[in-house]
């Protein structure tokens, strides 16, 4: 079989853009439908048919196995791609001044959000599905977008991605038995659902839950300013520079706003908490 000429490549590129809320645009130009695929699981409704000007250009062109993803003058080769842009967008993503951007997911209960915030590979997004199952609102599951001035927070609902042992976990208790898109690379399996129940406008922040999945304990203990301060300046998605105005408004969201330790072997002592104020 012939190699694809460059000729041939161009012809069969496609360009989308990727624009979540409140933050920097990406131009994405691929020759693979498979990542294309990826890609719609991944970001959902904020990836968008054709290009975008503003946008910072990320290219991935699929050549026999492996990939060459460009970005900034500099090129990689990989087999996975969404690896890359992962890390890209880690990487050089800003976010809109008027937004502190944190680590958790986000639900809506009763007309106000609920941030539940954590590392990865704490169980967060487990948590976050079986919530929505038991009739929260989705607000996000791994960037919480807060105002800075009212202290809303803004919809950001791309697709949840659970792990497989999340997944059963789930299935275990009777939800989510129907079969769900997955996205795979290097063996790491992550399955795409979108909860139907999702906000649409920004909604007060009412309580930050620091979360920790335990074997047996179940405990909810509430924290002073100052342990809530630091554990606010552990939990951006992305780097903020220390300066007076930042720890200003981390100050002031502790003091404004009850913080709990979250610590959980059952998942529906976690609802409860939630569902009783």
């Amino acid at each position: 079989m012939q190699a694809k000429t460059g000729k041939d490549k161009k012809r069969h590129m496609k360009t989308v853009t990727i624009a979540g809320p409140c933050q920097t645009v990406y131009e994405v130009h691929t020759n693979c439908g498979e990542l294309l695929r990826s890609l719609r699981l991944q970001f959902g409704k904020y990836l968008l048919e054709g290009g975008n000007s503003s946008g910072l250009r990320i290219d991935a062109v699929k050549e026999g196995s492996l990939y060459r993803v460009g970005f900034g003058g500099e090129e990689r080769e990989t087999d996975r791609p969404l690896l890359e842009i992962d890390d890209i967008f880690f990487t050089h993503t800003r976010y809109d001044e008027k937004v502190f951007a944190a680590h958790g997911a986000a639900l809506e209960w009763k007309g106000k959000a609920y941030l539940f915030l954590a590392a990865t590979t704490s169980g967060k997004t487990t948590l976050a599905a079986y919530l929505v199952s038991r009739g929260l609102g989705y607000i996000t599951d791994d960037c919480i977008l807060i105002e800075r001035e009212k202290r809303r927070v803004i919809p950001y609902c791309m697709p949840m991605h659970l792990r497989q042992g999340g997944l059963e976990v789930l299935r275990g208790r009777g939800f989510l038995r129907r079969e769900l898109p997955y996205m795979e690379e290097g063996g790491n399996r992550r399955y795409a659902y979108m909860p139907e129940n999702c906000a649409e406008q920004p909604l007060p922040l009412e309580k930050i839950f620091f979360i920790t999945r335990t074997e047996g304990e179940n405990s909810l203990l509430p924290m002073g300013v100052n342990e809530k301060t630091a554990e606010l300046m552990r939990s951006p998605i992305t780097e903020y520079a220390v300066t007076g105005e930042y720890i200003r408004f981390l100050s002031r969201l502790a003091r404004e706003t009850e913080c709990f330790r979250l610590r959980y072997a059952d998942l529906e002592f976690a609802a409860e908490v939630v569902e009783n104020g």
